[in-house]
């Protein structure tokens, strides 16, 4: 009876250790992967205010707009940057990651912007790991008590 296998729906209501561990790895690497790319910003980066100056195109999930720092140094070069927002207007200030080196680099702090998504991916992970390692305990606390 032990040896059958779980059904799928109870399988993802209440998963096993070993397939909370699994979602953790993929998790885990899965946000190394999307935040590599924006390496840069945690070991040179700042954090700064950024003016509107346009628009650019309207993607499918974000906006593309024209921006050049403000604060701390007022940069005089314009970069690209996107943002889940699609109703900021021209002379719009708002809150940014920016390279020391190069002012022109530029990230939005928001919730849902593109480069977060190695943040949420961590998240989770991190979660799976914990929720790995309870439901192992529970286990072997269950063995122990048979």
């Amino acid at each position: 009876m032990a040896d059958e296998p779980r059904p799928l729906m109870r399988r993802f209501l209440h998963p096993s250790a070993r397939t909370l561990f699994s979602i953790s790895i993929i998790t885990i690497a899965a946000s190394i992967y999307f935040g590599f790319p924006h390496r840069q910003f945690l070991i040179e980066g700042s954090i700064g205010e950024a003016q509107i100056v346009r628009e650019g195109k309207k993607l499918e999930d974000y906006a593309e707009y024209f921006a050049k720092l403000v604060y701390p140094d007022g940069g005089q070069k314009e970069s690209i940057i996107l943002s889940d927002r699609r109703d900021l207007e021209v002379g719009k200030r708002i809150p940014v990651f920016f390279q020391r080196n190069d002012t022109k680099k530029m990230l939005v702090i928001e919730v849902f912007a593109p480069w977060t998504r190695s943040i949420w991916l961590l998240t989770v992970g991190l979660a799976a790991l914990g929720l790995g390692f309870r439901e192992r305990e529970k286990t072997q606390k269950n063995k122990d008590t048979s």
